[in-house]
């Protein structure tokens, strides 16, 4: 349970969702797409797109009231059409940091920095309310290899790892001094994509999790340039949120 919903979960494998997004986007001009419609499309049978509806609508992919993708689901259809995985990642982040409970995995991953794949699937189980049987496997797995390709975890063997946020190049994590620290490690992978100049407001907003329901946004400015801007927004969250001394 999160915020007293329940934790709406997809109910097919994480290619199969895809697909369904993928067939919602193909039918987004379409004045009121029916379930028979996108299934079709999807190449599913109906019950198919009805039993992941739930979880699109809940993790705000597709609307509420009808049966139309969000502007979230519409960027994250337009990556997976394009096989563009950049805009996936950036779309999935999103994603999960908007649905409390897959946000609340993250931030258990994220306390801990790595928890044993049997350990970390037992909390996918609570939060879902899952029964012991054949079918919770499954789900589970799609809700790994979701968060897996939004590049917040990797899983090794029996591990899994909280791979940490990152802005370009350089990592940004807050400490219990509210210090910001910065690394230009090149082994990091880059898990939060530079954003690309936007004439929307709520895309140049970029959302930096404290904690479960806790989060900061910047607001980039239009000409945006993270070769140029970056480091002067990281020394300025510096002087803003420090203690007035130069951290390094």
């Amino acid at each position: 349970m999160a915020n007293g919903k329940q934790f709406q979960m997809p109910g097919s494998s994480w290619e199969t969702v895809k697909k369904i997004i993928r067939a919602y986007h193909a039918a987004q001009e379409d004045e009121s797409p029916t379930i028979e419609h996108i299934a079709g499309l999807a190449g599913v049978q109906r019950p198919v797109v009805s039993m992941n509806n739930n979880f699109l609508r809940a993790s705000g992919i597709l609307q509420e009231d009808q049966n139309k993708l969000t502007p979230l689901g519409v960027r994250l259809a337009t990556g997976i059409s394009h096989s563009n995985q950049s805009l996936i990642t950036t779309a999935l982040q999103d994603v999960v940091k908007g649905y409390d409970p897959l946000f609340r995995l993250i931030n258990l991953l994220r306390a801990r920095g790595e928890m044993k794949t049997e350990g970390f699937r037992g909390e996918i189980i609570l939060l879902g309310g899952l029964s012991q049987d054949a079918r919770a496997g499954s789900l589970i797995k799609t809700i790994l290899d979701l968060l897996q390709e939004s590049q917040f975890v990797e899983i090794n063997e029996d591990v899994v790892r909280f791979k940490g946020f990152y802005v370009g190049d350089i990592s940004c994590v807050a400490d219990e001094g509210s210090h910001v620290k910065t690394s230009t490690d090149s082994t990091a992978k880059q898990v939060l994509p530079a954003r690309s100049p936007s004439t929307s407001e709520a895309e140049r907003t970029v959302p930096i999790p404290l904690g479960v329901g806790r989060l900061v946004r910047i607001e980039l400015p239009e000409d945006w340039d993270a070769a140029k801007d970056l480091p002067k927004l990281v020394k300025m969250l510096q002087l803003s949120l420090g203690d007035g001394e130069d951290t390094k």
